[in-house]
């Protein structure tokens, strides 16, 4: 399992990297089957949110370390540095991982709205 994230540089430049999720087989829930899990990681909040069709297209950097899942919609995302843009559908999950950074851009393609679920990381 891979997941993409958004990050600073030292210059404050934002780009995108996949990052592996390492799952070990275990008995996570006995007395069903093993199955594949990652290791547990702490978490510090969590928030629902939706963005219109056309919402607020300007730069801005995450306000802290988080995993963000995309319920409804579509949406792009644009790095500062040079504009490369990942898109994410309903199921992708990605790391907002860019705070000390020139920021992203968060576009809503099509007309409907996009609804994510945000979950805070430490720092």
């Amino acid at each position: 399992m891979q997941i993409v994230e958004i990050y600073a540089d030292e210059a404050g430049e934002t780009h995108f990297c996949a990052n592996a999720v390492n799952l070990n087989t275990r008995d996570f829930v006995p007395p069903s089957a093993p199955m594949g899990v990652s290791a547990e990681t702490p978490l510090t909040t969590g928030v629902f949110l939706e963005l219109p069709p056309g919402w607020d297209p300007k730069y801005h950097a995450t306000p802290r370390p988080q995993w963000v899942v995309v319920l409804r919609g579509h949406l792009r995302i644009a790095a500062a540095i040079d504009e490369t843009a990942t898109d994410f559908r309903p199921g992708d999950v990605f790391l907002l991982n860019d705070k000390h950074s020139k920021g992203h851009l968060t576009l809503v393609q099509g007309q409907e709205t996009v609804a994510l679920f945000l979950v805070g990381l430490p720092e």
